[in-house]
Order: C-alpha cells, then structure tokens, then sequence
C-alpha cells in the first residue's frame, strides 16, 4: 500500500509562509508595463528613447528652441534702431543749430524772395525747432517700439509696422533726395521682416502662454 502523501511537495518549514505556487515560481513583472494577454488592466506606454519626445511634443534632443526670437524680428528691430538712431541725431543737431543761430536763419529766410509767403520768419524758425523736435520724439519712441518688439511684445510689433508706414509715406513724399529714399528701403524692409520667417508664429505662441490658464492647488479640506 502506497503512502498518501506520494506526489505532493513537502510541508514548509516552521515559521514561514506556504508558498502560494507550490508547483513552479511565481512569474516575474512585466518589465514593459504591459498586462497578459486577455486582461483588462489598461496598458501603460512604452518609455521614449532618450533625447525624444512623444508625437506631438518638441524633442528635447533636437536642439530647437521653440521660443528663440527669429532672425527676421531682430534684424528690423536693428534696422529701426539704425535709422532710427541716426536721425534722432541730425535732428538733435538741427534743433540745436537753429536755436544757437536764430538770428542769422531769421536774416537769410528774408533774403530769400520764396519764403516771403510764409508770414514772419521768427514764427517760420519757431515751427522748424517744433518739426525737428517732434521728429526726435519719434525717432525715440521709434527705437523703445523696436526694443520691445525684439522682446516679444506683440502690441509694439503692430505700432512698430505703424511707424514705419507713416515713415515710408512721408519719405515717399520726398523721395527727391537721397536721404528720403534710403529711409523709405529701411522702413519697408522693418515692415516685411516683422511678418516673415517665422515672425507671425512667434508672437502668436506668446500670446497663446499667456492665455493658458495657470493650475492652482487647493489645500487638502
């Protein structure tokens, strides 16, 4: 007569646990969080290589900044400040020379039989300083639009292209000289280059931040 017991494994030790598999190991966890076959637990994604990003995302490998200023918005922003720069200079020096040498300006414009329609020459002076001073206003307010807009401020890109087409109008006016067409090439180049080249999705992306709604904590109740 056999022993009843033929076949099953031995009783465990004192004092530990039987072992719940007593006919093979446990199996080992899924490294690749993924659940065996036929269940129904959700599978967790496999993990990106390094240096990619899921679809969709910007790859922190790829070496592209997204938010970096584009080429075409700094270059007008350095032409505005050039031109800019450079006629607030003239205009500082024209404001000067007619106050240090009023008189004189005063005595030439009556010698001169074209400027007697335009009414006294000390109130022909007095504008003259008023025009030239109000050109240098410009001029710097021009150069604070063109900073800010180098910075990413979406409303001193649209006054800056405003600037620019008055100031090519009133060069178009006076393109007899030299000086007059050189400003209308640079205030219609500042136009074209704060639209192209990735210039119109990089103010849009600014304003997309900060119209995302920012996540708060609540403290726990």
């Amino acid at each position: 007569m056999s022993d009843s017991n033929d076949g099953a494994p031995p009783p465990p030790p004192y004092g530990q646990p039987p072992n719940p598999n007593p006919y093979g190991q446990a199996p080992a966890p899924n490294p690749y969080g993924q659940a065996p076959f036929g269940s129904s637990y959700p599978q967790a994604p496999a993990p990106a290589p390094y240096g990619q990003a899921p679809y969709g995302q910007p790859g922190y490998g790829s070496g592209v900044d997204p938010d970096k200023r584009p080429g075409t918005v700094t270059a007008a922003g350095i032409i505005t400040l050039v031109f800019a720069g450079l006629t607030l200079i003239v205009s500082v020096i024209g404001a000067i020379g007619l106050l240090v040498a009023r008189d004189e300006v005063v005595k030439e414009i009556r010698k001169e039989p074209a400027f007697d329609d335009l009414g006294n020459p000390d109130d022909v002076v007095s504008f003259l300083v008023v025009l030239v001073v109000v050109l240098a206003v410009w001029c710097v307010i021009a150069m604070v639009l063109a900073v800010l807009a180098m910075r990413r401020s979406n409303i001193a890109r649209i006054l800056l292209v405003v600037s620019s087409v008055v100031t090519a109008l009133l060069s178009l006016l006076a393109i007899t000289s030299l000086f007059s067409f050189v400003t209308l090439a640079a205030a219609v180049t500042a136009i074209v280059l704060l639209f192209v080249g990735g210039a119109g999705d990089w103010y849009a992306r600014k304003g997309a931040q900060a119209n995302r709604p920012v996540a708060t904590t609540q403290p726990w109740g």
